[in-house]
């Protein structure tokens, strides 16, 4: 499901012309995969990746700081906790900045 509709462009534009809405939506499934991946010990690293990804885009984050910076808030904090729980394992360098940046910090 997370390839077929929460990292799917088609459903996050979708998304997008909900409004704040569609962004609390967003926060939703992201949160969703946290308690899933919380719960099962299933979710893969790749799959918390694929979802960031999707969530950290430049176009994406501005969207969800003027739609809902409550909600982008919240994406990031999930983020962080996740990773904080051992629950992903990120590639990437440094996710820290991206997160900082959904949280609204310059």
């Amino acid at each position: 499901a997370l390839r077929a509709r929460a990292t799917y462009p088609v459903w996050l534009q979708g998304q997008m012309r909900h409004g704040f809405r569609g962004a609390a939506e967003i926060a939703e499934t992201v949160d969703n995969l946290y308690l899933f991946a919380a719960t099962s010990g299933v979710v893969a690293d790749r799959q918390f990746d694929l979802m960031f990804d999707a969530v950290s885009s430049d176009e994406m984050r501005e969207f969800l700081l003027k739609a809902n910076p409550q909600a982008a808030a919240a994406i990031a904090d999930r983020f962080a906790e996740a990773a904080r729980r051992g629950l992903w394992t990120t590639r990437r360098n440094s996710v820290e900045p991206l997160l900082q940046a959904l949280r609204g910090a310059p």
